[in-house]
């Protein structure tokens, strides 16, 4: 079951985990999640389960990709109307020095913004559910990933999607 949290909590749950972030201290990340933590982050791989799977990507992958990431407040934390949960704006900045494993795209040694949307629940004073929201098409255009929308390869991005549209409706069904 959730636990009903207030203002004074939310506040200095966040400082201790922002902390841990701008540090880059996986342990001390981990450490606040409750052992069978689900975090929900669409950098990672998949869904993690458990403290050992944030541990692991905070290590692994975070902090490789980005080693001098920083976490800034945007906006709140708002508390759920029932207390059992948070929201919060953040705006992530970092230089991104390291590949980000998976998918396998290579260091650019350019600077990375983004703001997420990050949904927490806990247990115990612990972190029991975290999901992040990010627009990742906006950090895939700042890596490289993806071509601008007004660039030649981004024409060229569409005309080839218009190709596959063309042959998807083409299949019979």
């Amino acid at each position: 079951m959730p636990q009903i949290i207030d203002a004074t909590f939310a506040h200095g749950f966040l400082a201790r985990l922002h902390r841990a972030v701008n540090v880059h201290d996986p342990h001390a990340v981990a450490a606040l999640c409750s052992e069978n933590v689900i975090w929900e982050d669409p950098a990672a791989p998949r869904t993690l389960r458990g403290r050992a799977e944030v541990l692991g990507f905070h290590r692994d992958i975070m902090f490789v990709a980005l080693p001098d990431a920083q976490i800034e407040m945007v906006d709140g934390p708002f508390l759920a109307l029932d207390g059992t949960g948070l929201a919060v704006r953040l705006r992530i900045t970092g230089t991104m020095t390291g590949p980000l494993n998976p998918p396998g795209f290579a260091p650019t040694g350019g600077h990375l913004a983004f703001e997420t949307a990050e949904f927490s629940q806990f247990e115990d004073g612990l972190l029991a559910r975290h999901t992040v929201v990010l627009n990742m098409l906006d950090v895939a255009r700042q890596i490289g990933a993806v071509p601008q929308a007004d660039s030649a390869a981004g024409r060229i991005g569409v005309w080839l999607q218009h190709v596959s549209a063309f042959w998807a409706r083409a299949r019979p069904a």
